[in-house]
């Protein structure tokens, strides 16, 4: 018996994302991760270029949430909040798990 996909909200900065075409397959690709981990992404926040807005909501429904995961393409994209590692070790110390989707590149050398 499968176990009801945990719901997790996403969050994308469009200072790494190229364009329409890469914000489209930067959600499929963040969809496809949540899958996989067991999670259901039920809103995926866009931080468009200029003053946040969209990470203010985002940190507005993860402090109404119950320590629901969030779900990032890579670390960088929580700069728009401050220092990215230091806001992951926040949202972990409040309870919620900051996934990265995006595997890193292996090294050649």
């Amino acid at each position: 018996m499968r176990m009801p996909a945990i719901p997790a909200l996403g969050f994308i900065s469009m200072s790494f994302v190229r364009n329409t075409g890469a914000l489209l397959a930067t959600r499929r690709q963040l969809k496809a991760f949540a899958t996989e981990q067991g999670l259901l992404l039920t809103k995926v926040y866009v931080e468009e270029p200029g003053p946040p807005g969209a990470a203010f909501d985002l940190l507005e429904a993860l402090l109404e949430s119950e320590g629901q995961p969030l779900v990032v393409p890579t670390l960088h994209h929580l700069a728009v909040l401050g220092p990215p590692a230091r806001i992951r070790d926040h949202l972990r110390h409040c309870t919620h798990e900051v996934l990265i989707a995006t595997k890193p590149a292996e090294r050649t050398c």
